[in-house]
């Protein structure tokens, strides 16, 4: 379902999206509408994104061998 919407803006900025949406050969309206749910759909798939990340982030990562004991650390030998 779609709804009308109205907007208010400076005649230059439609004058050159009128221009952006003939060169993709669209309507005004169809060409709004695209760039309107590219946005959301970008920002929606960033913070799933971010929110995996965090998640695997927090889980940490196996990095394989065994953890380094206190004594192993300072027991080897230092290099300038």
């Amino acid at each position: 379902m779609t709804k009308n919407v109205t907007l208010r803006i400076n005649e230059t900025l439609l004058y050159k999206a009128r221009h952006q949406a003939v060169e993709e050969k669209k309507s005004l309206s169809r060409w709004l509408s695209e760039l309107i749910s590219r946005t959301v759909d970008e920002k929606n798939n960033y913070s799933k994104a971010r929110q995996r990340a965090l998640k695997r982030l927090k889980k940490g990562f196996h990095l394989g061998g065994k953890p380094f004991k206190r004594e192993e650390l300072y027991d080897r030998p230092f290099f300038c």
